[in-house]
């Protein structure tokens, strides 16, 4: 009984297949639908997609496209080239490199840390110079 590469009969191939060839020659050259049979190599899908991919169970299953959206947040992400955000940002305990060591354009920007301790001096230089200003004049 001549199959197609899904394991349905297909009566336009009999002519090409010979009567002695068994389901076991077969599974070596087709997949089958219900998965009684494994893919041992690369399935190139020419460009085609796979559809209908149900969520995954164990980890190296197939992953859909709702099933990674909504794992990874979906369109609820932060721009590389710039965005705004609402509510917290956790870091894990990372941390945030490459802050300009100019002072920043808006008072509600972060400042490296180098600049901060740099304001923080000039800040407590001119305390300090007040301090001598008001017991001078006392």
């Amino acid at each position: 009984m001549p199959v197609d590469k899904f394991g349905r009969r297909d009566t336009a191939v009999q002519d090409n297949v010979s009567s002695d060839v068994s389901f076991t020659q077969m599974d070596d050259f087709f997949i089958r639908r219900n998965g009684s049979n494994t893919a041992i190599g690369s399935i190139n899908m020419t460009g085609n997609t796979l559809t209908n991919v149900c969520e995954p169970v164990h980890d190296h299953d197939a992953a859909n496209k709702l099933y990674v959206d909504r794992r990874s947040g979906g369109t609820d992400k932060v721009s590389r080239s710039g965005d705004s955000m609402e509510g917290d940002l956790d870091m894990g305990g990372y941390s945030i490199a490459g802050l300009n060591t100019s002072l920043p354009p808006k008072h509600t920007d972060a400042v490296c840390w180098s600049r901060a301790v740099e304001l923080t001096r000039e800040l407590g230089q001119r305390a300090s110079e007040q301090v001598m200003d008001v017991k001078r004049l006392v």
